[in-house]
């Protein structure tokens, strides 16, 4: 009787906790990937399914989570889904990375994500499938955070964009996209910069910039990078549009936010001009 009850309440602590993070990788952009084509809960449930049931334990004791992703859709979604978001690979590889730190889970690799037409998939449906490549291309940062750390606002701290003309964009989320689409935070009016460019995401009260795939690159001071802590006077260079990452102390900080620290959705244009 002791043993049943200790398996079911391990059972639903698992389940509580794949719900989880089923809702933080929901949250922020991931739901709008999709073009209103595919239900969000849907693709990430079953993103985080198949990690979780193929991850595989190393030799150090340590599970570590597939690195290559098959993504099957209708012929009809693939088509739009792509015409819309034509970085979705990239996006997805980029919450798979956020999904693997949430389960405690070690990349080896950056996730590689395949999105293929397939017309044995129903309309508006979706199948997806992992295993690991079995090759060892580039080293993650590897070590898992805490659960929900990668969220935390900065306590007594303001950041913000700098654009060149001197407009100041304040950083009041916990995850901001960038790029030339009208659905993002930080929208940047310039032909160079790809639709969907950039994710800054708080990870212990730093921002940390992420390129989305994006086709003319960024840099931080002049490096290029696909991931990168920033720091205050960080020069940001999204194909060429620059901008000054600040930060300063914020005595008011705790003063008019809601719960989560966040504001609500309301996006910024920086014009290139």
């Amino acid at each position: 009787m002791g043993v049943g009850y200790n398996a079911l309440t391990m059972m639903q602590n698992h389940f509580a906790r794949f719900e989880d993070r089923v809702q933080r990788l929901i949250e922020g952009g991931f739901a709008r990937l999709f073009a209103g084509r595919l239900h969000p809960r849907e693709v990430a449930t079953q993103l985080a399914r198949a990690m979780e049931d193929h991850a595989r334990q190393g030799r150090d004791g340590r599970f570590v989570a597939p690195d290559r992703y098959t993504v099957r859709l209708n012929a009809r979604d693939h088509e739009a889904i792509l015409a819309a978001q034509p970085d979705l690979p990239s996006e997805l590889a980029v919450e798979l990375i956020s999904l693997a730190r949430l389960s405690g889970l070690l990349l080896e690799n950056t996730p590689e994500v395949y999105l293929l037409a397939d017309d044995r998939v129903e309309l508006h449906q979706v199948k997806i499938s992992a295993h690991h490549s079995g090759a060892r291309r580039e080293t993650t940062q590897a070590m898992p955070f805490p659960p929900g750390k990668e969220l935390e606002r900065p306590v007594g701290l303001r950041a913000a964009l700098i654009t060149k003309d001197e407009r100041v964009i304040p950083l009041e989320r916990p995850i901001l996209n960038i790029g030339r689409a009208r659905d993002n935070h930080v929208i940047i009016d310039a032909p160079s910069v790809s639709r969907h460019h950039a994710q800054l995401r708080l990870r212990f009260g730093r921002y940390v910039l992420f390129d989305l795939g994006s086709r003319g690159g960024t840099t931080v001071n002049g490096q290029p990078v696909k991931e990168a802590v920033l720091q205050p006077g960080d020069v940001i260079s999204l194909a060429g549009f620059n901008l000054i990452y600040t930060e300063e102390e914020d005595p008011t900080a705790s003063a008019g936010e809601d719960d989560e620290g966040t504001r609500p959705y309301s996006p910024t244009t920086a014009s290139a001009d």
